[in-house]
């Protein structure tokens, strides 16, 4: 099956090249990269060009003139060739077998829902700086416990990682009742986000809550939330946050309002209606 792989950036070229270079390590193989820029920048079109990965990248990009993610990522839904999407964030590192995780665990009207690591401000550095690499981390998880916990890491427990589909994976999922979408770990088929015309840009705040938008609206066509936590592995590389709070609530009221008339195909979202 080709996977079609997103990765959201804006002027982090450093997360990003940790990212592409992880990437070259996938055990599964037929995927291709779209690189969705909410910028159009010099430095991340330099980076790109450097590289000869094995597999397949695109790069999209439009000016820089404001929060526009859903839009950089709708473009690049609109560009994929693949049959499947998955979704990362522009700041999480995948394990080698992350591709394979989604693959092996993926469902006709399923949605994959997966969780990461949230690195400390001192291992998060570590990695930028290149004096760990993911490898260091993904293979000596256990022996790096220590190391994660002195630096305040959180959801250490994500880093495990279980075999897709194997017993102690299936036990742990059925037992995991709290399964969300969270935009930097998902995946679903392509037809399905078509179905429901990608990202809704309408989302005043967005990306606040448009990963709550977006799952609500596959349910809506049908589309089951699905686990693939301990199977499908990140490390998030920690940075500066705003409370955006008061923003959420804001887009939660108008989500709550388009479930009310069950909008669940938004109007400004691949394609625009």
């Amino acid at each position: 099956m080709k996977v079609s792989l997103i990765v959201p950036t804006y002027k982090d070229t450093i997360a990003l090249r940790l990212i592409l270079e992880a990437l070259e390590l996938q055990t599964y193989k037929n995927f291709e990269v779209i690189v969705a820029e909410d910028d159009n920048s010099s430095e991340t079109k330099n980076l790109i060009a450097s590289l000869h990965p094995s597999y397949s990248i695109k790069h999209y990009s439009h000016d820089d003139m404001g929060n526009r993610k859903p839009t950089a990522v709708n473009a690049s839904i609109a560009m994929s060739e693949g049959d499947y999407i998955i979704m990362i964030d522009g700041d999480t590192i995948p394990y080698s077998t992350f591709i394979d995780a989604h693959v092996r665990l993926s469902e006709s009207k399923k949605a994959l829902c997966g969780r990461r690591v949230n690195l400390g401000d001192n291992v998060s550095s570590d990695l930028r700086t290149g004096i760990k690499n993911i490898g260091d981390i993904e293979h000596h998880f256990i022996a790096s416990l220590k190391y994660l916990k002195a630096d305040n890491s959180r959801h250490l427990e994500q880093g495990i990682y279980l075999k897709p589909n194997s017993m102690l994976q299936k036990i742990v999922s059925k037992l995991d009742k709290n399964i969300h979408m969270l935009a930097s770990n998902f995946s679903c088929y392509k037809s399905d986000l078509v179905a429901v015309n990608g990202i809704d840009e309408a989302l005043p705040f967005a990306p606040n809550r448009d990963d709550t938008d977006l799952e609500w609206r596959l349910k809506a066509i049908g589309v089951e939330m699905k686990s693939c936590k301990f199977a499908a592995n990140l490390l998030h590389l920690n940075h500066p946050r705003n409370d955006r709070a008061e923003e959420g609530a804001k887009n939660l009221e108008i989500i709550y309002e388009k479930q009310k008339s069950n909008e669940f195909r938004c109007q400004h979202g691949i394609i625009k209606t």
